[in-house]
């Protein structure tokens, strides 16, 4: 009887400590359902919030690359500007090597086509290096979107799996929840709490686990910052391909300017030497046209002392058959031998003013044709320039793009057929078909350029 009390008394404290158990076990394990509910939404909280933040830099990283990439296409298109000049100032040089031997000089003209020249080499040189610290720039953009998505990519897909386990945690609550024991034991712990008597995995503590998140959330944080140092450095090396494009351009404009002011000058030059030629020339001409009729009085003057002379030698010859008794020297002897004295010595001044006069004609023809071979190379030079100047920079490149083709008056391209410009520079009224009417008959005719 005894013995029966007591099983009954164990039994009844089991039954209580069993229920006691069942209650605690419910309790902690709903208090562990809210405590990984409440991390998993904190996961996927941090998680989403990152990604947008990634995502804001990707597609700000995806615009920079877009921007350096337009960026390079100017500095491409740039560096393709400067060859039709390239070309225009390498035919300019080429065409002045044709100009006559007197004229192959190292003009201003000359001068300001090198210095041209080298300023347009120098220009596509800086482009181009510019092109592949651009070039450089973009890899390095791509390289850290490449890496940025990569991550996106991670972190999307841990935001995925958190989400699903956030919704199976959930429906699992709720069934936890709904099987918990049927009555309340008096005495026991709270719905939903943990009891402080089971603890915790001590390897996976919660500063452990707190300090990998933040560790996530810093390489998360430092990807952003230094896709940002590299956007930012992109930025500076665009506005600096700006600038250089801006220098580059000023740079080219000013040199072909002063080419084309050079050779502006050398025609004008070239011209006024010429007209001074012309006027030589006419000179010229007009001296030898006088020492001609000089020289045909000088032959009329000698024929003239034909005459007196045969006289003289006449009377001197009658004169010596007179008698014995007569013939002396008298006062007619003497003026016929002074009369025969003054034309021989009359005539021999005429023959050394005639020889003279010979040699100067002689001097002033050679003159006159030096002034026309130095009037014949001017002109051939004076054509030589004018097509320089007039040349369009585009007629040995036209594969190769000008910044605004539209706007071709004022320009070299425009100027071809500026009749306004080509009677500034004064040189429709030379024609290459009356060059002979200029500096003769001997004058070659040059060969017709295309115009």
């Amino acid at each position: 009887m005894g013995q029966a009390q007591n099983s009954h008394g164990r039994a009844l404290r089991q039954n209580d400590m069993s229920y006691r158990s069942h209650h605690e076990t419910h309790n902690e394990n709903l208090g562990r359902y809210d405590m990984l509910g409440g991390a998993l939404e904190q996961k996927v909280a941090d998680s989403s919030r990152l990604i947008d933040g990634l995502q804001r830099r990707a597609e700000s990283l995806d615009n920079s690359i877009q921007k350096t990439q337009h960026s390079m296409a100017m500095l491409h298109a740039a560096h393709q500007a400067k060859d039709p000049q390239i070309q225009l100032c390498l035919w300019r040089l080429s065409r002045r090597e044709k100009r006559p031997l007197r004229e192959q000089v190292r003009d201003p003209a000359e001068i300001l086509l090198e210095q041209e020249k080298s300023t347009l080499i120098e220009t596509q040189k800086k482009l181009g290096e510019a092109m592949k610290r651009t070039e450089y720039t973009i890899r390095d953009l791509e390289d850290k979107l490449q890496e940025v998505r990569h991550d996106i990519d991670h972190k999307t897909q841990a935001l995925g799996i958190d989400q699903t386990c956030l919704r199976t945690t959930a429906r699992s609550h709720q069934t936890a929840h709904a099987q918990g024991p049927a009555s309340q034991v008096p005495g026991g712990t709270v719905a939903g709490a943990v009891p402080s008597h089971r603890g915790v995995n001590p390897r996976l503590t919660h500063h452990e686990t707190s300090r990998n998140e933040g560790n996530r959330h810093t390489e998360a944080v430092r990807l952003g910052h230094s896709g940002g140092a590299k956007e930012e450095k992109s930025k500076i090396l665009r506005d600096e391909n700006n600038a250089l494009i801006q220098r580059c351009q000023r740079a080219a404009d000013e040199v072909a300017a002063k080419t084309e002011n050079g050779l502006q000058h050398r025609i004008d030059e070239n011209q006024g030497v010429r007209s001074r030629l012309q006027n030589e020339i006419a000179e010229t001409r007009a001296k030898i046209d006088h020492t001609k009729d000089t020289m045909a009085e000088t032959r009329a003057q000698i024929r003239a002392l034909e005459e007196p002379t045969d006289n003289a030698a006449t009377c001197a010859s009658f004169r010596r058959q007179r008698a014995t008794r007569e013939h002396m020297h008298d006062p007619v002897s003497t003026r016929i031998q002074e009369h025969q004295m003054s034309t021989h010595r009359a005539h021999q001044e005429l023959l050394a003013h005639h020889a003279e006069e010979k040699a100067n004609l002689q001097d002033l023809n050679e003159r006159l044709e030096r002034l026309k071979d130095d009037l014949r190379d001017k002109t051939g030079a004076l054509h030589v320039d004018g097509d320089c100047l007039t040349h369009q920079a585009g007629h040995h490149t036209a594969n190769m793009p000008f910044n605004n083709p539209s706007d071709s008056h004022g320009t070299l391209r425009g100027r071809r057929h500026d009749q306004t410009y080509m009677a500034r520079s004064n040189m429709q009224h030379i024609g290459k078909s009356n060059l002979g009417a200029i500096a003769g008959s001997t004058f070659p005719m040059l060969p017709h350029t295309a115009r």
